[in-house]
């Protein structure tokens, strides 16, 4: 067999430059969260604050001190972070685009 990248793996990376090369959006969009002119929804909130906490906290469903395997579960939890950002971003520019104040 060749060395294919597949296809899934392709798509999924995309998520992550999609929210890279939209970082500008992303900044604005959480500063106005901060302001409090913007909400992100239940669901962003609570996937960021907890996947977060869940990457930082030494408490893991498989521990950190197995190599590689231990990091897979955190690497996991940062790309459902990343991909909700990307579709809050989205949520967020279609809020601005009908000027409304994202309430």
């Amino acid at each position: 067999m060749g060395k294919f990248t597949p296809v899934r793996q392709v798509r999924n990376m995309r998520h992550a430059v999609d929210l890279f090369n939209n970082r500008k959006t992303l900044m604005q969009m959480l500063k106005e969260v901060f302001n409090g002119s913007y909400r992100m929804s239940f669901l962003s909130n609570m996937a960021v604050i907890l996947g977060v906490l869940y990457v930082l906290f030494p408490f893991d469903v498989i521990t950190d001190l197995i190599p590689f395997v231990g990091w897979a579960d955190d690497g996991f939890v940062i790309f459902l972070i990343i991909k909700r950002l990307q579709k809050e971003t989205q949520r967020f520019n279609r809020s601005k685009a009908m000027g409304r104040r994202g309430f």
